[in-house]
């Protein structure tokens, strides 16, 4: 770990240095400057917007997303420092078309995460997508049908104790961008989870799990024998699980 640490630090200095000469060199910038906070504190953020993306790349934990905003977020102050425009560290906000961006790679991402699922393998027949709302399944005696939603930034919640359940092996995969996701079942009924957040927090009946990159596997005692059970799936790329039983 020590040796990794090492070895991206020396490449950052070098990067840094080369990039800072290089600006010299074509008179974007002068060696005389003084430095100041003001002046280092965005290195330390571009350094830690490519450590996250890069961790992300090589699936080693990180987040591309948050990578990428903290990396143009930094690049956007570097270049006000060095006089080429105006970003104020407040300026932040006027980034808020990446959403955008985001949700649109979400919705890609969505798609094609769908042919590769380890515990669904068949297509289920509800499927429910949008890129913004809110899931609630509440009302009392709702049905519980085999169901597949996804949705860019939503809340979902699940009250399986209001529910009729059939007498069958019922799958939920529920998936997103960002949001987060409520979900009480019975004691009496069995059920498999297969939670998984790239950067959030998890609690399924009495695990936890929080950090970049976590993920949680949960079965019931019953759950192989069992003739109406439920078998879910949850995948968010930022937010909260939480499966209860009550």
């Amino acid at each position: 770990m020590n040796t990794r640490i090492g070895k991206g630090l020396a490449a950052f200095l070098l990067i840094a240095a080369g990039v800072v000469l290089l600006l010299a060199n074509v008179e974007i910038i002068s060696l005389e400057m003084n430095l100041s906070w003001g002046m280092i504190y965005p290195l330390f953020i571009l350094l830690l917007g490519l450590k996250l993306w890069g961790s992300a790349y090589i699936r080693r934990g990180g987040s591309w997303t948050a990578g990428s905003f903290l990396t143009v977020f930094a690049v956007l102050l570097i270049l006000d420092r060095f006089g080429i425009m105006t970003f104020r560290f407040w300026d932040f906000w006027k980034l808020w078309p990446m959403l955008f961006i985001y949700i649109g790679f979400g919705i890609m991402r969505g798609r094609s995460r769908n042919r590769n699922q380890q515990f669904f393998d068949q297509p289920l027949p509800v499927s429910r997508t949008m890129a913004v709302g809110d899931f609630s399944f509440t009302e009392e005696n709702w049905k519980v049908e085999p169901m597949n939603v996804w949705s860019a930034v939503s809340d979902y919640k699940f009250d399986f104790t209001k529910a009729f359940i059939p007498d069958e092996d019922i799958p939920i995969r529920v998936a997103g961008w960002a949001g987060d996701v409520r979900m009480f079942v019975p004691r009496q009924v069995p059920f498999r989870v297969d939670a998984k957040v790239r950067a959030g927090d998890i609690k399924v009946a009495g695990q936890k799990a929080d950090g970049i990159n976590r993920i949680i596997q949960y079965e019931t005692r019953d759950y192989q024998e069992a003739g109406r059970k439920l078998t879910i799936q949850i995948e968010l790329t930022a937010g909260s699980i939480k499966v209860v039983q009550v």
